[in-house]
């Protein structure tokens, strides 16, 4: 067979030079992941060079020696590759003794390997540089079958661990090592066949992590989109906090008023979003309130026409803020409306029944609730009995009595009378 080192190399080297090109610059691959690329960039080189060796030195006499030594260490290294490749695999096992019992088969067909300067049992070549496999020459490949179904069982054993295109690559290098492998033997070393399907391999290995790593990016953006929402609720938060902390006796009353919504929404089977919505809409309800001077929010006394109209522009100041927040363009409706009356005598618009949106209508029980079992500056926390009377009493007149229903039905649960400003 003549050396031609076009048609030997071009495959391979090509699908190197893919595998690098897709490793540049590609900071998000975990280090398990680039070291399968590096582990199988080496199979690749080392197939490379041993076939380019082999065949550059059967066609010259006087070289059997390093001809030899060329196939053993082809042999060696190559088990050892897949070797590492299962030691990666098997990334969380702690049982250091089982790692170490894999590496047996590898280290018995090193032996085998270079006792062909001694013994033809394993592989000799003769005279004309011609390859011949001896008794136990068949122990390459047998090492070979045995890591490339280890590769398989550990893969598909460990399915809580690797991702299903990582068990769909695994398996992929098997099957394509066994072809190899399969032509190297029919055909009487096709190494140049074998080092083009590694090639393929590669290609084939690098799509299906690239697709893993789009959906892996998927999973960064939606925790990125979370911690913005964390960040967005604690900012929520600690706003409806300050607005609180203007009036001495409201100290957690948005907090209360929101977990109340929330919790009605949630018996009512809402979605998620809805819930979670809600519960912005309830903590900011009392947003505008920073516009009311401190003075007429903490009266002690009772409040003149004029100081209650003031307080009765807190719906739409609320309102008129947060309608700039155009991300949740239905935030500012809790702040609008939940002084509604369901009998049409609430402000600010003196909307009725169910023209007062759903969401100002829950929050207006929420409201009327803690409002009762919070202290006031002219009472204490109301009797839970108490409590329930008013709220039978304000069914079809001030709020909703579907909503209120709800209310009642938590308040049923709470025995131990624990819903109420601590």
């Amino acid at each position: 067979m003549t050396y031609d080192y076009f048609s030997i190399n071009f495959f391979p080297v090509i699908g190197l030079l893919f595998l690098f090109l897709f490793l540049w610059r590609k900071s998000f691959l975990s280090k398990n992941i680039r070291n399968c690329f590096y582990i199988l960039s080496a199979l690749v080189i080392i197939e490379l060079a041993t076939y380019n060796l082999e065949l550059y030195l059967s066609t010259i006499t006087g070289y059997t020696n390093l001809l030899t030594a060329a196939t053993a260490i082809g042999y060696t290294l190559r088990p050892f590759l897949i070797y590492v490749l299962i030691i990666i695999i098997a990334r969380d096992d702690k049982k250091r003794v089982r790692k170490l019992l894999f590496s047996i088969p590898a280290l018995i067909n090193m032996v085998v390997a270079f006792t062909a300067f001694f013994t033809p049992l394993g592989y000799y070549y003769d005279d004309h540089n011609q390859f011949h496999r001896g008794p136990v020459g068949w122990t390459p490949f047998l090492v070979m079958a045995f890591y490339l179904v280890m590769m398989v069982v550990m893969a598909y054993s460990r399915r809580n661990v690797h991702k299903r295109f990582e068990r769909v690559i695994i398996v992929s290098i098997c099957v394509l090592q066994v072809i190899g492998t399969g032509f190297e033997v029919l055909l009487q070393n096709y190494m140049a066949l074998r080092c083009a399907i590694v090639a393929s391999l590669i290609f084939y290995y690098t799509f299906f992590q690239s697709e893993t790593y789009q959906g892996e990016i998927v999973e960064k953006h939606i925790e990125q989109v979370k911690m913005s929402e964390r960040l967005m609720q604690q900012m929520i938060e600690t706003l409806a906090g300050t607005v609180d902390a203007k009036d001495s006796y409201t100290k957690g009353h948005s907090q209360r008023v929101a977990d109340y919504s929330r919790e009605i929404a949630r018996r009512m089977n809402k979605s998620e979003q809805y819930q979670r919505d809600i519960y912005y809409m309830g903590l900011l309800h009392d947003i505008g309130k920073i516009g009311i001077p401190d003075l007429i929010i903490n009266k002690s006394g009772k409040l003149t026409d004029e100081e209650f109209a003031i307080i009765k522009s807190h719906p739409a100041i609320g309102a008129d803020v947060l309608k700039n927040i155009t991300e949740m363009p239905t935030l500012y409706v809790g702040a609008r409306w939940h002084h509604e009356r369901y009998d049409g005598r609430g402000y600010p618009d003196g909307l009725i029944g169910d023209k007062i949106p759903f969401e100002a209508r829950i929050i207006a029980v929420a409201d009327a609730y803690d409002a009762m079992t919070s202290n006031r500056s002219y009472r204490h926390i109301l009797p839970q009995w108490v409590v329930r009377e008013e709220l039978e009493k304000a069914k079809r007149t001030q709020l909703d009595p579907y909503v209120v229903n709800i209310m009642l039905e938590m308040m049923d649960e709470d025995t131990e009378y624990r819903m109420h400003e601590k």
